[in-house]
């Protein structure tokens, strides 16, 4: 009997010295570092209200009629990650441009999943810290981005859709350039040839 109550004894001490871990990890900085903190290789830390913010300026400044959002492929895309849902729940973006996405959960720990052709993507997304995902869509077509982190009954009704549409104006862009690059090429040989 005793020495069963010098194990029961032992796990206690074991147990509660761990329990005293987390806070001192607070007070070390280590669990909610400040700046300059170490944050175990993890993106930027924020409050929800703060990227909550974020999401409902993109959907007020880039939202169309039918409810969708129209990334800019030079401004980060928000996306606030809740149970059982996404914001914005549809998001548009053109084939060869590259877009920023930014994602935060508002409550617990969920994760992304999209194959998009021959590529895939793959993150976890938690509650006040970044995940960043940065990537150029080259196939058009409507894509269906799951939660794959279990995250309470409804989690399989979580979702939200990539459009991806033909290329769009950052390639005419270029196509401009290239077109006056040839033509100050020709300046160029004319110039030579006289």
């Amino acid at each position: 009997m005793k020495t069963t109550k010098s194990y029961l004894v032992a796990a206690f001490v074991i147990a509660s010295s761990v329990l005293l871990v987390i806070p001192l990890w607070a007070v070390f900085g280590v669990l909610l570092p400040e700046e300059g903190g170490h944050a175990h290789g993890a993106g930027e830390m924020v409050m929800t209200k703060e990227f909550g913010e974020k999401v409902a300026h993109l959907i007020e400044d880039h939202g169309l009629p039918d409810g969708s959002v129209e990334a800019s492929h030079d401004e980060p895309v928000y996306v606030m990650a809740r149970q059982y849902s996404f914001s914005p729940s549809t998001v548009r973006l053109k084939a060869g441009e590259d877009y920023t996405f930014q994602f935060l959960s508002s409550d617990v720990v969920h994760a992304i999943s999209v194959q998009m052709g021959d590529t895939s993507f793959n993150a976890v997304v938690m509650p006040m810290m970044i995940t960043g995902l940065e990537f150029r869509p080259s196939v058009p077509g409507t894509y269906l981005v799951i939660c794959n982190e279990y995250c309470v009954i409804g989690h399989d009704y979580m979702y939200f859709t990539l459009i991806v549409e033909e290329g769009g104006e950052h390639d005419d862009e270029h196509a401009d350039d290239d077109e006056h690059a040839d033509d100050d090429e020709h300046a160029d040989d004319d110039e030579h040839a006289e």
